[in-house]
């Protein structure tokens, strides 16, 4: 199909022809229903590592919607490729993603369903801000982040669409001068007697740094002035919390 439009319309680029076909809909479900180390095992594909995997020889139709049927069915409709037999007699295979086509319907399909978890959590993360419960607020980011997958870039604007991803139901102002400066997120109340939150974000070297890295964006708060810039909009009450991150873990801590 892709050489005959070519030939028709001399496109130089290549296009995805597997993109919105059924099977995309059954990996889609696949890692919906996965356990966390099914979804290790994605995010291992995805990153051009290996995997190896029993397969059968052949799949029934029913067989082919059970979860413990992942790796034959994308292997036998060339989702996957086999690599090698290190194992003939127990079916054992070495297995990965044919090719980068292949490999960008599996990130869209995890961003896909990525988006949908962040979006999920919004609201109770929000709320564990609002309330001051700092140990649930930072479980309940930990979790999202946790099914993130290693292909994504864990730089500065990473995080800083995933909190806004989860803050679509509320009054968000991005990078808005404050105080004395910008803060990096301010959720706005539909009251001005409800309570506000100022976030700032910071990105840790190494694990050891993220709580010290939290600590610094709560400072940079105290002397931008951010909470004190929205309390002057009017607003009567606002906390702020520094949040550091390093790759799968963060780390919140309030002002």
């Amino acid at each position: 199909m892709y050489i005959e439009k070519l030939n028709k319309t001399h496109l130089h680029e290549p296009e995805s022809f597997w993109a919105n076909t059924s099977g995309n809909d059954i990996i889609y479900r696949y890692i919906k229903e996965a356990n966390p180390k099914m979804r290790e095992e994605f995010d291992i594909l995805v990153s051009g590592g290996v995997i190896e995997k029993p397969i059968k020889d052949t799949i029934t139709y029913r067989e082919m919607d059970q979860i413990n049927n992942v790796y034959s069915f994308l292997l036998f409709t060339g989702y996957l490729k086999a690599i090698k037999c290190v194992d003939n007699e127990k079916r054992m295979y070495r297995l990965s993603i044919p090719n980068k086509e292949i490999k960008q319907i599996y990130v869209s399909i995890f961003s896909e369903w990525f988006n949908e978890q962040v979006e999920h959590n919004g609201t109770s993360f929000v709320e564990a801000l609002r309330k001051e419960q700092i140990r649930e607020a930072t479980e309940i980011l930990n979790n999202v982040l946790f099914q993130s997958i290693s292909y994504f870039d864990y730089d500065e604007k990473f995080y800083h669409g995933l909190l806004l991803g989860m803050l679509n139901d509320y009054i968000v102002a991005s990078n808005k001068e404050y105080g004395l400066g910008r803060a990096d997120i301010a959720i706005l109340p539909r009251s001005i007697m409800d309570r506000g939150l100022i976030l700032e974000l910071k990105i840790a070297a190494s694990m050891a740094e993220v709580r010290s890295m939290a600590q610094k964006a709560c400072e940079q708060i105290r002397q931008k002035k951010y909470m004190e810039g929205l309390l002057a909009n009017g607003y009567e009450d606002v906390i702020g919390y520094g949040i550091a991150f390093y790759k799968k873990s963060c780390v919140i801590t309030k002002v």
